[in-house]
């Protein structure tokens, strides 16, 4: 009997993590590790909501993505952690999430406006017109780059929402760029104008996480600078570790995989330095994982 997505989805659901590692074993007898990973990265996108664990599930699976190579036979094991994070992470559903876009009736021309409002669904709305414009990734990056609050999340998330459209193709395009224009309109900062991109500002910022032990908000900045500065070249290094990834928020995986973009852009820049501190943040730092929906 083929084992189903549906299959692979119910434990995520009830969030049970033996029946979740049984569920995507058995799924892996049938089905491809491409197509547990897309399973795995569709649940993550739907279950995507403007808090912390649940915006670094979704990083955690596009970052498992990228680390594949590296992780070799390891891939399977990161992504059942992917999934248990995903699964731990995601807000109680009132009713089953809606992948199609709305009308695009009403929607304001600029998305700006509806930032300022904090009015969700007048950004999906936007998104719905604006889903086919050639312009978009542009639009999304430049408008996201305004407000850098919460460690640079609305620029990171735009970022990687944009990449996983491309990995999930046109039937999961709207909702994972859904995910950009949510997190855009969930919170406010001050404006904001992102600074220069250059080896010196890299190191700069590795030297900050060193100095604080690969701590949350360090490491973060880096990241920032990794989704601001763009470019998909990479060079392999290390694999990360398997582990709970909630500990971290993800960070030590979601490290991993900047470093390889990072290395490729900047080849002298200490990012090796930067992995480093991240690890020892992962084995000594503070643990996030109670921080999860029980």
């Amino acid at each position: 009997m083929t084992t189903a997505v549906s299959d692979l989805y119910e434990p995520l659901i009830e969030r049970d993590p033996a029946a979740i590692r049984t569920a995507i074993r058995r799924f892996r007898q049938q089905q491809s590790s491409d197509e547990l990973f897309l399973a795995i990265a569709r649940f993550a996108v739907l279950a995507y909501a403007p808090s912390q664990h649940a915006k670094h599930s979704v990083l955690s699976v596009l970052s498992a993505h990228d680390l594949r190579e590296d992780l070799g036979e390891r891939f399977d094991e990161v992504l059942i952690e992917c999934a248990i994070y995903a699964a731990n992470s995601r807000q109680p559903w009132s009713e089953p999430p809606i992948m199609d876009p709305p009308s695009p009736h009403g929607a304001p021309d600029d998305l700006r406006v509806a930032v300022v409002n904090r009015d969700r669904m007048a950004a999906e709305r936007w998104l719905a017109k604006r889903l086919d414009d050639p312009d978009l990734r542009r639009e999304l990056i430049a408008i996201a780059s305004e407000d850098l609050e919460d460690l640079g999340h609305k620029v990171i998330i735009a970022n990687a929402a944009w990449r996983l459209a491309e990995i999930l193709g046109e039937k999961g395009r709207f909702v994972a760029l859904r995910m950009a224009v949510w997190e855009m309109v969930s919170y406010a900062g001050p404006p904001s104008v992102p600074g220069p991109l250059s080896k010196d500002v890299l190191d700069g910022l590795i030297a900050r996480c060193v100095a604080g032990n690969g701590s949350i908000e360090s490491a973060h900045a880096v990241f920032l600078f990794d989704a601001l500065s763009g470019g998909e070249q990479s060079v392999p290094g290390d694999p990360p570790p398997v582990y709970r990834l909630a500990r971290d928020y993800g960070q030590c995986l979601k490290a991993h995989a900047v470093a390889k973009r990072l290395r490729g852009r900047y080849p002298e820049a200490h990012v090796d330095d930067f992995i480093a501190a991240v690890r020892r943040n992962l084995e000594t730092g503070p643990s996030y994982e109670e921080w999860t929906f029980a």
